[in-house]
């Protein structure tokens, strides 16, 4: 096997362990399937779709975009060349009146990561948030329009955090007039399987395990967590996996067996988890995070 078939192999085992992506695990799948008939059956220049990523805010937009980029890399479902596989933007919301800078901005982003390459060739993710109420105007169009224009180099992804059926249909409607795109639903996972997560991401590594009754106990504080308007998704759950084993460290721990007793501070009526629920929601707005890639 070769170096860059384990590399997709890595990758496409990253897709699948994805929590609550099940939708992207089957355009991973059909993908893999697509590359392998196309090499097969000689097929020159069929294009991907792009897509629409539908996706609770905190969900793990950045990590599943990285395992998707880096899947398409190494099984060369797609051409990659500029200093990053993938660039995610956030358009800011321009009303009608106003010159639309943020397209002239994108387009900067794009010539830059493009390096010593003619063309960048790869993956735009535009996080459109700021456009769900405004999705009939004329701004908004420009940018599938302009995009539409560079999808002989660029697969489109556009994310929107929305739970409204209507919002999402609004926005299909647009991009269905510039472009092929497939939708791609992610299902944020439930307390049982952030419990899992936990445990396997952040307590194995570490050597800790994890009794059935503190398993219960923060199932039941995740599940609190969860029903308050200012969960934050991965973000959330990621400090709390922090904090626990920060707590543990600070104690007079001696066992590596962690109890309901040693997590007594992360019960569901606790000090911490009510500080928890009230934090404010980041919203990590930039203008684009890029990841460094060898061609």
């Amino acid at each position: 096997m070769t170096n860059r078939q384990q590399s997709a192999d890595k990758y496409f085992d990253a897709v699948m362990n994805l929590q609550g992506a099940d939708d992207l695990k089957k355009t991973v799948q059909h993908l893999s399937k697509f590359q392998q008939n196309k090499e097969r059956f000689s097929v020159p220049n069929v294009t991907l779709p792009n897509y629409l990523w539908v996706i609770k805010r905190g969900g793990g937009i950045s990590t599943s975009l990285n395992a998707f980029a880096e899947y398409l890399y190494a099984a060369k479902i797609i051409e990659f060349t500029g200093i990053v596989k993938y660039f995610e933007f956030i358009p800011a919301y321009t009303k009608p009146d106003e010159y639309f800078s943020e397209l002239t901005r994108l387009n900067n982003t794009i010539s830059e990561i493009a390096g010593h390459y003619r063309y960048f060739r790869g993956i735009a993710c535009i996080i459109i948030n700021e456009w769900i109420n405004n999705t009939n105007e004329a701004n908004f169009s420009k940018m599938f329009d302009y995009l539409a224009n560079h999808n002989d180099k660029i697969i489109s992804i556009f994310c929107v955090h929305a739970n409204n059926k209507q919002v999402v249909e609004r926005i299909e409607s647009t991009i269905s007039t510039y472009m092929r795109f497939e939708t791609v639903n992610f299902r944020f996972p439930n307390a049982e399987e952030l419990t899992k997560f936990i445990e396997t991401k952040y307590f194995e590594p570490c050597k800790f395990s994890i009794t059935e009754d503190a398993k219960v106990l923060l199932k039941e504080s995740i599940e609190n967590i969860i029903e308050g308007k200012n969960f934050n998704g991965f973000i959330t759950i990621k400090q709390i996996a922090n904090d626990i084993l920060y707590s543990l460290l600070t104690s007079n721990i001696c066992s590596n067996k962690i109890s309901s007793e040693m997590l007594s501070d992360f019960n569901k009526e606790s000090a911490y988890i009510s500080r928890i629920k009230s934090l404010p929601v980041s919203h990590n707005v930039v203008g684009f995070r890029q990841k460094e890639v060898s061609i």
